[in-house]
C-alpha cells in the first residue's frame, strides 16, 4: 500500500502470525530491488478496546510509535478486509488512539496532540536555511525552512540532523519551502528507512504546524511533496490535529 508514496508491507495479523520481534524479516523484505521493497511494515491486528491496531516498523525493522501515512493506509486495509464496516472508526497506535474517516480512497486521520515544541534550538550550521524547530507529532521532527527544496541535499543534511547530539533519541528532518496559497512543499530525511521518503504524515503535520508557528498560516495548510498532496488542518492550541491524503492498494501478493 502507498499513502501518496510512502509504501508499506500491509500484514494481516489478526490470527497473531507476527509478535514483532521479526526485525530481521521486516528488514530484509523491505529491501527494495532483491525483495518486496517498502519504507516499512504495517501489522494491522484486533485492537485491545478498539476494532482495529496498527504496528508500525521501519525499514529497519525496528517498531517505532507512529507513522501517518501509515495509519492511514491501515485504516483502509481494515475496511477492505471487513474489520469495520463503518466509515468512521477508532485506530489504535503505540502513541495513542486515533479517529479515522475512510472515504473511497481518502483517509483522514487525528493525530495525538502535539508536544514539545521548540523554536530555538540554535544548532543550525548552514547560513541559507532558517531554524523552523522541532516538534513531536507522534515521532519527533526537526524543521528547517529552504528557499529551494528542489536543491537541498536531502541525504547527507537529513543524516547530519537525525544523528545530532541535541535528539538522543534521534529526528526525522524536514526541509520545507514556503509557497503561495497558505501551501509548503516538504521534503523528509526518516530515521529508520534513513534515507528520504516520497512523503512522511508525521512530517507534513509537523511542517505545517511549525509554519503555522513560525510564519502564521492558517488552517487548513496544503503540503506538497514528491508523491503527492496531503492536506493539515488544525484549531487554536493545536487540540485537534487532521492528516488527510489518498492511499492506494498497489498489489496483494504471497510470500513463499
Amino acid at each position: 500500500m502507498a499513502g501518496t508514496g510512502n509504501d508499506f508491507i500491509v500484514f494481516d495479523n489478526r490470527s497473531k502470525i507476527f509478535t514483532g520481534r521479526e526485525t530481521v524479516f521486516f528488514s530484509q523484505i523491505c529491501r527494495r530491488r532483491v525483495s518486496v521493497g517498502g519504507d516499512g511494515i504495517l501489522l494491522v491486528e484486533k485492537g485491545k478496546s478498539t476494532p482495529v491496531r496498527m504496528r508500525y516498523f521501519n525499514s529497519d525493522g525496528k517498531e517505532t510509535a507512529m507513522c501517518g501515512n501509515g495509519a492511514r493506509c491501515a485504516a483502509l486495509f481494515a475496511r477492505e478486509k471487513g474489520m469495520v464496516t463503518e466509515t468512521r472508526f477508532t485506530l489504535e497506535a503505540e502513541d495513542g488512539m486515533h479517529g479515522v474517516e475512510v472515504k473511497d480512497r481518502e483517509v483522514t486521520l487525528e493525530m495525538v496532540r502535539p508536544t514539545d515544541l521548540q523554536v530555538k534550538l540554535g544548532i543550525l550550521r548552514e547560513k541559507e536555511f532558517l531554524e523552523g524547530g522541532f516538534i513531536n507529532t507522534g515521532v519527533p521532527h526537526y524543521v528547517l525552512f529552504v528557499q529551494d527544496v528542489h536543491k537541498v541535499d536531502v541525504e547527507n543534511l537529513g543524516r547530519l540532523y537525525r544523528n545530532h547530539p541535541v535528539f538522543p533519541q534521534g529526528a526525522n528532518v524536514d526541509f520545507v519551502q514556503i509557497l503561495e496559497d497558505n501551501r509548503i512543499y516538504v521534503r523528509t530525511y526518516e530515521r529508520g528507512v534513513e534515507g528520504e521518503t516520497l512523503s512522511c504524515g508525521t512530517g507534513s503535520v509537523a511542517s505545517a504546524l511549525i509554519t503555522a508557528e513560525r510564519k502564521e498560516y492558517k488552517s487548513p495548510v496544503t503540503v506538497l511533496t514528491r508523491g503527492g498532496e496531503l492536506t493539515v488542518r488544525f484549531d487554536a492550541g493545536w487540540k485537534t490535529v487532521t492528516l488527510t491524503g489518498r492511499v492506494e492498494i498497489t498489489f496483494e501478493g504471497v510470500l513463499p
